[in-house]
């Protein structure tokens, strides 16, 4: 809506070659004439520190045509960002107009009575108001019938000449359209809940000061706009609420880790199918959480969904217990790894500003059973936090290490099952567990590992390579700590089960 030489937008210059202006003398000139939205007469001092930007301030004949009075109306002018400043008289020191160049304020002199230009002034103002109601009114019925926020923002936008519209929560970005500029620009901000919502969003307008907006004007159209926008934020969280039901009903359905998808898929049947899980098919799940596990306000999943849309449009993101999930089908390795990249590249930073971080389940050649792959990305995520909000971390490049992440031993257990399957079902992985947990236990000594267990140094020893074949990392020294914490809360686990299987 810059519409510089048209009725409904009033600035300096248009005034001057054919308005209420043109029977006043210009005294100092600047470079770019600036926008008008209202007119006050003064004729007290003071009064000028209680303008808005973008007033003509006139001086009534009381105030002088010159002096002190003239210097200090145009200092206060300029405070207030004053659009000019006319004076009565035609005759001024050139210290006055020096001053009115300094400070960069348009100066006018008017012959006669000062008051006639500021009734001029104010019925010429009134009439392009009346112009504005009626351009406000057009562009709510076009903004209403918008019902995503894509396309409000882009409504806004193009109504406003292009110029960049964000919507904004806590400083993070959610949506913007327009093309952002890459100078100086004035930022035009309304709330979008209202005052008695908890939400700290923001309707912004970055306006470049090299043009000719009527910075009002922005405002309200930001304002006319913003129950359109609550609207369109309304019903796409509701529709990503109901798109995520499956997601979220997926995770509280019981599973054995150590059993197949196939198993699952029979057991809950009726359900997967009732909730549309169709088939076998790849996915890489995505668990997003805060540090602490208190109750996380409800707008913050709205916020989150909306940042989700960055990343995919497909895989809606479920509210559960713990964080925030989403389940994308990845057809291959390689798109897996686009997917980590692009969720740290257009999340991470809001992501570390909402205080959150992110793990991703590994991918697999062959479909794994979608309750392992939760809780993947939920360890992911646990060990995510552990080096700060923000980081974003796979799975697959934390393997056994994860488990040095957690201290409870349900934690340790579950990164067991998931990174050591052949040995979780190996049938003598008992054996196993004892003696690579004796080997660590010794810091890598054969002879002394044998001893503590009463065994022959070469049974030892085939013990180890079995732990091997069966991929434990007892050659890796950047994993051994991981393991030995593994191998220790395993034997403990061992030791507890037969504890209760013989009280005797």
């Amino acid at each position: 809506m810059r519409r510089s030489k048209s009725e409904n937008h009033l600035d300096v210059a248009g005034l001057l070659a054919h308005g209420s202006l043109r029977g006043t003398t210009p005294l100092y000139l600047t470079p770019s004439s600036a926008a008008i939205d209202g007119v006050v007469l003064v004729s007290q001092l003071d009064a000028i520190q209680r303008v808005r930007p973008n007033t003509v301030i006139v001086l009534s004949a009381e105030m002088g045509s010159g002096g002190w009075l003239v210097s200090a109306a145009l200092r206060h002018a300029w405070e207030r960002k004053a659009s000019a400043v006319v004076v009565a008289g035609s005759t001024y020191s050139s210290a006055v107009i020096g001053l009115a160049e300094r400070l960069g304020i348009t100066l006018l002199a008017a012959e006669g009575d000062t008051s006639g230009i500021a009734l001029a002034l104010a019925a010429e103002i009134g009439a392009a108001l009346s112009v504005v109601d009626a351009e406000l009114a057009r562009f709510a019925r076009a903004v209403a019938k918008d019902t995503t926020l894509g396309a409000v923002l882009n409504t806004i936008s193009r109504e406003l000449d292009g110029i960049e519209i964000l919507l904004e929560y806590d400083g993070v970005s959610l949506a913007s359209a327009g093309t952002p500029t890459r100078e100086a620009a004035e930022i035009i901000t309304v709330d979008v809940r209202g005052s008695n919502s908890s939400i700290p969003s923001r309707l912004t307008a970055r306006v470049p000061r090299s043009g000719v907006h009527n910075l009002q004007l922005v405002r309200s159209i930001l304002e006319v706009a913003t129950p359109s926008v609550n609207a369109a934020w309304l019903l796409g969280d509701v529709l990503d609420t109901a798109r995520a039901v499956p997601t979220a009903a997926l995770v509280g359905l019981n599973h054995d880790p150590g059993s197949s998808w196939t198993t699952f898929v029979e057991r809950h049947r009726h359900l997967l199918f009732q909730l549309g899980w169709r088939g076998e098919e790849q996915y890489v799940a995505v668990w997003i959480r805060r540090a602490s596990l208190e109750a996380h306000r409800p707008e913050l999943t709205a916020v989150l969904r909306l940042l989700w849309r960055k990343v995919t449009v497909r895989s809606p993101l479920a509210e559960v217990h713990g964080g925030w999930l989403a389940l994308v089908p990845v057809g291959y390795q390689e798109a897996a790894d686009q997917l980590e990249a692009r969720i740290r590249v257009r999340l991470g930073k809001s992501l570390e500003e909402l205080g959150l971080g992110a793990g991703l389940s590994r991918w697999r050649e062959e479909p794994a059973a979608l309750p392992n792959i939760v809780r993947e990305s939920r360890l992911a995520a646990e060990s995510a936090l552990s080096t700060g909000p923000g980081t974003v971390a796979g799975f697959a490049n934390l393997d056994v290490a994860a488990a040095a992440t957690f201290v409870d031993e349900d934690s340790v257990l579950l990164v067991a099952e998931l990174t050591l399957p052949l040995l979780m079902a190996s049938p003598d992985r008992d054996l196993v567990i004892a003696a690579a947990g004796a080997f660590l236990d010794h810091h890598g000594s054969v002879s002394l590992a044998a001893s503590s267990l009463d065994l022959h140094r070469n049974t030892l020893q085939t013990r180890l390579n079995r732990a091997r074949e069966l991929g434990v990392p007892l050659d890796v020294p950047a994993k051994l700590l991981s393991v030995h914490l593994i191998l220790s809360t395993l034997r403990r686990s061992i030791h507890n089960k037969t504890s209760s299987a013989n009280p005797g």
